[in-house]
């Protein structure tokens, strides 16, 4: 489904969204001065941390989503992602949220949580990476009836979201390429990435000195990239996903910065 594969895309930059946040949860639209022209007191993510992207579809609006850094439990971040379909493509009502339980220590993912409406189909997913054992264990619960499958993974495997928080934390030298294993829904791939250059990117949050980074996906089906998809990171220690495009089978589509909120204000919210 169209609206699915753009919340899906929102997911893996804006490290994704799932489920509607009501009105008084959403961070409100912040414009932003350029990184020389203001201090950053927050280096890069950190507990706190809010971003909103407006997803389109073939230049149409088809949904917001959000990323949020929730409080540690210890050396877990809940990295809590948002997203509903809204304007013409609230015909079609998906909801999801989607939390990864990343690891400050090892910068990897402990595992992940899908909750999930889907045109009326409700399903909750979750899966739990065994990285002794090289093990990805994956239930689906859906109609009071829970399914579990184990799928081999390489010891460094990510999910979508932990992917993200790895090339935010350390991107690819220019005209290097690094490449990242992912598991999602059962499937396992190589994400590629590559430092194209810089770019000058306007966003409804500002505008952005940024770096272009083209990545290599590999997501199967309707999902499925013939071409290159690019991320703009922007070029600071913060490393803010600003904008995102990809063409999937089903068309183009692109995530854009609408709002952002620093971390380490957890104390204050």
């Amino acid at each position: 489904m169209i609206t699915r594969s753009c919340l899906l895309f929102a997911l893996l930059f804006a490290a994704s969204p799932r489920w509607a946040p009501a009105a008084d949860e959403a961070p409100a639209p912040v414009a932003l001065a350029p990184p020389d022209d203001a201090p950053i007191s927050t280096p890069g993510f950190a507990p706190g941390e809010e971003i909103v992207f407006d997803i389109d579809y073939l230049s149409v609006r088809m949904g917001r989503a959000s990323l949020r850094v929730g409080e540690p439990e210890g050396a877990i971040w809940p990295v809590i992602c948002r997203g509903q379909t809204d304007g013409i493509a609230s015909l079609f009502d998906i909801r999801e949220h989607y939390v990864s339980y990343w690891d400050a220590d090892t910068g990897v993912s402990r595992g992940n949580d899908l909750n999930a409406i889907e045109v009326g189909d409700r399903h909750t997913d979750r899966a739990r990476f065994d990285r002794e054992n090289g093990v990805a264990t994956v239930q689906v619960m859906r109609k009071g009836k829970v399914r579990e499958r184990t799928h081999e993974v390489p010891r460094d495997v990510h999910d979508l979201a932990s992917a993200l928080l790895a090339l935010r934390a350390r991107p690819p030298a220019p005209g290097a390429r690094v490449e990242i294993p992912v598991f999602w829904g059962g499937d396992l791939f190589t994400l590629g990435a590559e430092v194209e250059g810089t770019e000058l990117v306007d966003t409804p949050a500002g505008r952005f000195d940024t770096l272009r980074i083209k990545l290599r996906l590999g997501f199967t089906d309707r999902f499925r990239t013939d071409r290159d998809s690019h991320l703009w990171l922007s070029n600071d220690a913060r490393r803010i996903p600003v904008k995102a495009s990809a063409d999937f089978a089903v068309g183009n589509v692109t995530a854009t910065l609408v709002a952002y909120r620093p971390g380490g204000q957890l104390a204050v919210r």
